[in-house]
């Protein structure tokens, strides 16, 4: 009996994060709004010298923390870190910054001009423990805030779009519905080049970021070919449909496998999640969704190697793809 996978299976919920998404409120406990204006401040101290202590910052928008943080897989390469450094970064070169933490200690002026910056050119950030920050840059003197830096420079959507030629002309684009794994996630790039694709566009919030181990685990591909970073992955989908191009979206409960009927010469390609899948909006957003049928009991195909699967697909029915070597 054949089984149908692509991805995992269907499931989650799309949030939405960077430009067209919620985004956190910088705010003292006790306190409530914005920063911005002059707001009362309660004393539960004083140092010595008898002035206040002032309340670490918060985010109140948990949709704004970063929990892989801790997790990602980067070398210290992929970091900068420190006040000055840091500001500069965002302020000269914030298309190579991909998220920044702050401690939860910081300054209050400081972290406000840093938070300020992220959201000015729609950044993710997060506000952590300082001995969380410590394990991070060992031996480094972080002054409070670090940010995840990309080897390249990341393309917004806008640009993305533009990329693609007008129709008829053939294009494949993918897009990636919060992969987790960095490993994966540079097993898809480097298959996106091999396939032709022009652009591969991803969120920065909640998966895997375009880091030197995703350059590393993509043969070097991740710096030669267009990635782009995205809010929303359903307004995403939108806008590349307004571009004339048909969503796919690869998905084990789907009735149609990717081997029935040709698929169309413009196409922006979806795979979700190691564990869940697409999301519910990303799929419901896709104009048609297919599987990858299989036989035996394993049940399942790795996401990289499912999207391959779908984009050479692709490519052995609309282009014909020659070796240089």
């Amino acid at each position: 009996m054949k089984k149908n996978f692509s991805g995992g299976a269907r499931g989650g919920k799309e949030t939405g994060g960077g430009s067209g998404g919620r985004r956190g409120r910088l705010a003292v406990p006790g306190g409530r709004g914005e920063t911005g204006g002059p707001r009362p401040r309660r004393r539960i101290g004083a140092h010595s010298g008898g002035r206040a202590k002032p309340e670490a910052p918060r985010l109140e928008n948990r949709a704004d923390r970063d929990e892989n943080f801790s997790r990602e897989d980067s070398s210290s390469s992929d970091f900068c870190w420190g006040r000055n450094p840091v500001i500069s970064l965002l302020e000269d070169d914030p298309s190579r910054c991909l998220k920044v933490v702050v401690s939860r200690t910081m300054q209050r002026s400081t972290a406000s001009k840093i938070v300020g910056l992220c959201r000015a050119s729609n950044i993710p950030y997060s506000f952590v423990e300082t001995r969380a920050m410590d394990g991070i840059i060992k031996g480094g003197s972080h002054q409070g805030v670090i940010a995840t830096v990309s080897p390249t420079r990341l393309f917004t959507l806008e640009e993305a779009v533009r990329m693609i030629p007008p129709p008829p002309e053939r294009a494949l684009v993918v897009l990636l519905d919060h992969v987790q794994d960095p490993h994966n996630l540079g097993a898809m790039i480097r298959s996106a080049e091999a396939a032709s694709a022009l652009v591969v566009a991803l969120p920065l919030r909640r998966g895997s970021l375009p880091t030197g181990t995703v350059a590393k685990t993509s043969a070097g591909a991740s710096l030669r070919l267009p990635i782009a970073s995205v809010g929303n992955v359903a307004n995403a989908i939108r806008e590349f449909q307004e571009a004339g191009m048909w969503a796919v979206g690869l998905d084990a409960g789907a009735g149609e496998t990717i081997y029935r009927g040709a698929l169309p010469a413009r196409v922006v390609m979806l795979v979700g999640s190691e564990e869940s899948g697409l999301s519910r909006t990303a799929s419901a957003a896709c104009d048609e969704l297919r599987s990858i049928p299989i036989s035996g009991k394993t049940g399942s195909l790795n996401a990289a190697v499912a999207l391959s699967l779908g984009m050479f697909e692709w490519a052995r029915v609309n282009c014909s793809i020659r070796s240089e070597r």
